[in-house]
């Protein structure tokens, strides 16, 4: 009798074990319910998408969790996670229970896109804030995690990192925004509001009723045109290469257009100061923070990132690349080398 409930117990392990594997950073679904906004409205059958990777350790203290950017989703977060290091990798799944989070508007996520009673213009407009709690439910409710090691983000990421940290200042021991903002400043909202004006005026936007997705070629343009700095893109595209690329910048992209608006809509709101000085919120929060910008930046000026760190006397690092905010694709060798020290609550390297 024993021997065969022994041999069912490691049979069940063998099982589970292998479930575990064959989920590693596939997408998954956390069901929610309703999710309550800032606004005062909700979201009906709201949904987070999620991956995962990595081992959760038995005192379930080894989880990091790194939300989307700007019209991206957990599967484009697939190369920052790993077992083999690379520049491009940011958490050590070796070592490392990594979580991948989709954001609100991304087309997985509950979004205008999706919702299956708030479709198109009907979703509600949620902010950067909303992203984030409707991700601590998922860590807590469906992943049962009380605490978290870190939080790790790029872009849209950063600003929901420093959310987090204000959001939930126990939840988590680090905090690491890159190239992200604890509040958007004037020139970020210009660059934002041109793009959301492009689409706006786009025709074939029709005021979010579209029925086929519209092209927003001008949108699609201004989007590139700020995104780095003259130098990378006069050193990546020739003029002869010009109308090929142009072309590939114009057409379509994955992303629903009410979906980048709405995502558009939450940058602009990214304000987790609410009126408070900047100096006095960062020193409310407990994470340890390591703060990373870019020079050149034109999609989220640096200075609001830069005074929160000074606030905390926190390390920072100072990207000086051309790709300015596609910080990853100039400078990635050095970005994960810092990422790496700090999760690891080793010495930062020196600028």
């Amino acid at each position: 009798m024993c021997r065969i409930l022994c041999l069912s117990v490691v049979a069940l392990a063998l099982f589970l074990g292998g479930v575990a594997r064959a989920q590693q950073g596939q997408q998954q679904i956390a069901e929610l319910g309703t999710c309550s906004l800032e606004s005062g409205q909700v979201i009906l059958d709201c949904r987070v998408g999620y991956r995962t990777f990595g081992t959760l350790n038995a005192a379930r203290s080894n989880a990091v969790l790194m939300p989307t950017w700007l019209n991206g989703r957990s599967e484009d977060l697939v190369l920052l996670f790993g077992q083999e290091a690379s520049p491009m990798r940011l958490v050590d799944t070796s070592k490392f229970f990594g979580i991948a989070l989709d954001a609100f508007g991304d087309g997985v996520s509950s979004s205008p896109s999706n919702s299956p009673r708030q479709a198109g213009v009907r979703f509600p407009v949620f902010t950067i804030e909303d992203m984030v709690r409707a991700q601590y439910r998922v860590l807590t409710e469906v992943l049962h995690l009380s605490h978290a090691h870190a939080a790790v983000g790029l872009s849209m990421g950063g600003h929901q990192v420093f959310a987090w940290a204000v959001l939930f200042p126990q939840f988590l021991d680090l905090a690491v925004p890159i190239v992200g903002s604890p509040q958007v400043t004037p020139y970020d909202l210009l660059s934002k509001q041109v793009v959301m004006d492009a689409i706006e005026g786009d025709p074939e936007y029709a005021h979010g009723h579209y029925t086929a997705e519209p092209q927003l070629k001008l949108a699609n343009e201004v989007g590139a045109l700020i995104v780095a700095a003259p130098a990378y893109r006069n050193a990546e595209t020739t003029r002869e290469k010009f109308p090929e690329w142009v072309a590939k910048v114009e057409s379509p992209q994955r992303q629903d257009a009410n979906d980048r608006m709405w995502q558009l809509k939450a940058i602009v709101s990214q304000d987790v100061l609410h009126g408070r000085p900047l100096a006095a919120v960062a020193r409310g929060t407990s994470a340890k923070f390591m703060v990373v910008v870019s020079a050149q930046d034109r999609m989220v000026v640096p200075e609001p990132a830069l005074l929160w760190a000074r606030a905390l006397r926190a390390p920072v690092y100072v990207s000086p690349g051309d790709c300015a905010h596609l910080v990853m694709n100039c400078d990635a060798a050095k970005v994960s080398e810092r990422v790496a020290a700090v999760l690891n609550d080793s010495a930062l390297p020196v600028r």
